[in-house]
């Protein structure tokens, strides 16, 4: 009788727990993806853009909406499903790349890619599509790696690669699992990237309580910590002496992984657009960080791909440098976005189709 009671007592103990804990979670998770869902819902597409996959750890989820952003049925940043079959005289191009190609600050139809699709679409055929195949952190072993599922099921007609600034980032995710880049260039072990980024997070993926922490809550916190001047100094002295020369063992995977994915897009019957990274802010890190995609022209060019640099498109706009550019000085703002996709249909695409 004892031993009933005492396990009787231990349950009711536990349900009260639950009824002051999991059971008020449960309610403010439901509650914000009710109002996820009304504020921002699209018919036939579910909350969440991450899903787990087996290589990358995470890719972009089919039929997925966010606050800013929505997938097609390739999980593509596209409103627009893939055209099937592809027109008779259109084109497919796939853009890769990291969050610079995604846009994570702009709305979908504000994204570069989009706004290239718009200048095709007035100027070529009204069923050009520019899938953009963006995602945040991705470095360009991640984009490779995606773009070897896509290629062969959708034999885009061009492919344009925008990546690069998340190459020292990936480097860095990797040595946190314990994989040091120079270890695996030396080995000649090539193209090896993160699976440890923040969209890996089952949690992360799934819970809307982790995204209110992640997205509200803890830079409510960190905006009370506020730095002190000595913390500041060093900040900026760290800024001041840091190298703008690329580090040379991740710069060497990144340009191995560069032929690689260049020769898989030829290998498909795709012709391959390189596109250097440009930048707004001429700090040192920004600097440092679109060193890889410069150093990728040459590469570009010899093994045959149409090759651009975004800079020139900065370098002749004549006001400020970072209107064209989000605080970060590297993604693009609603006007960069525009005018990088007018810049690429002008540069690249108008001469192919007005003299092929």
């Amino acid at each position: 009788m004892k031993k009933r009671s005492k396990a009787r007592v231990a349950l009711y103990w536990l349900i009260f727990i639950g009824m002051f804990t999991v059971v008020p979670l449960l309610l403010i998770e439901g509650a914000a993806r009710v109002y996820a869902h009304y504020k921002y819902g699209k018919p036939g597409k579910s909350y969440g853009l991450w899903r787990y996959d087996p290589v990358l750890g995470a890719q972009h989820k089919e039929h997925a909406y966010n606050s800013n952003a929505e997938t097609n049925d390739y999980g593509f940043r596209n409103a627009e499903d893939v055209i099937e079959p592809k027109p008779e005289g259109a084109w497919r191009i796939i853009a890769y790349g990291g969050s610079t190609t995604f846009c994570y600050n702009l709305f979908n139809e504000e994204a570069w890619p989009a706004q290239l699709e718009k200048q095709l679409r007035q100027h070529h055929h009204p069923q050009d599509q520019v899938l953009n195949g963006g995602a945040i952190m991705w470095s360009l072993g991640h984009a490779f790696a995606r773009a070897r599922k896509d290629l062969p099921a959708l034999h885009p007609d061009y492919v344009i690669i925008y990546s690069g600034i998340n190459e020292q980032p990936n480097a860095a995710f990797l040595e946190l699992d314990g994989v040091k880049m120079k270890d695996l260039v030396e080995r000649g072990e090539y193209g090896r990237f993160a699976t440890n980024l923040d969209q890996n997070r089952w949690i992360k993926r799934n819970l809307m309580l982790v995204r209110i922490l992640d997205y509200f809550v803890y830079p409510l916190l960190q905006k009370e910590k506020e730095e002190s001047q000595i913390e500041k100094e060093r900040r900026a002295q760290a800024m001041q002496t840091m190298s703008i020369e690329p580090d040379p063992y991740v710069l060497e995977n990144y340009l191995q992984v560069l032929r690689r994915f260049i020769t898989f897009i030829q290998e498909q019957g795709s012709t391959p657009v390189f596109v250097a990274q440009a930048h707004g802010r001429n700090n040192r890190l920004n600097i440092q960080l679109t060193a890889y995609s410069r150093r990728g022209m040459e590469v570009a060019r010899q093994l045959g791909a149409i090759v651009v640099d975004a800079n020139e498109m900065v370098e002749a706009y004549e006001g400020e440098p970072m209107d064209l550019f989000s605080h970060s000085g590297v993604h693009y703002s609603k006007k960069g976005a525009e005018m990088l996709g007018a810049w690429l249909y002008r540069r690249v695409f108008q001469p192919l189709h007005t003299h092929p």
